[in-house]
């Protein structure tokens, strides 16, 4: 009788963790259409998931010249890669307020330190990641009184 109890107990908790991982991952499709760039990295930190978006604004050509997103035209771009992060709170809401930072240090040890500005739902930075290796990227993000830290790597080809 023992036995029979405790297969009950696993399978109905193993149905409700299935069930719930359905309806988490359903929660977190948030207008992807919308996004500025492509998606480079995700990341869950204490129930919150960080979602980032990489763009080279130098592909942005229009008639041979770069494109004036954002103000960035320019013969060469001092910081051509716009990076978003995009939040969503552990209910599976997008986080639109809060103060978000990056750290990005380049395999050639020059250290980038930019505070996110607020724009399409989620936070963007522009920065220089032209020399080809790997970024250590760390992310802080304060949002009210949770404080968020993340980090990880990207290589540039």
């Amino acid at each position: 009788m023992k036995k029979l109890m405790t297969s009950i107990i696993t399978l109905t908790a193993a149905a409700l963790i299935l069930t719930g991982s359905a309806f988490a991952m359903e929660g977190h499709d948030m207008k992807s259409s919308d996004r500025i760039g492509d998606l480079f990295h995700e990341s869950m930190v204490d129930g919150y998931m960080l979602s980032y978006y990489l763009m080279d604004m130098r592909d942005q050509k229009k008639d041979g010249k770069a494109s004036d997103h954002s103000g960035h035209a320019a013969k060469e771009m001092d910081k051509p890669h716009h990076i978003m992060v995009y939040i969503m709170d552990k209910n599976h809401k997008p986080v639109l307020k809060g103060k978000v930072g990056f750290l990005i240090k380049g395999a050639d040890g020059k250290t980038q330190k930019i505070m996110g500005m607020y724009m399409s739902e989620g936070f963007g930075i522009t920065a220089d990641m032209k020399k080809k290796g790997e970024y250590a990227i760390t992310t802080k993000a304060v949002l009210g009184d949770v404080k968020l830290m993340d980090k990880f790597t990207h290589e540039m080809k």
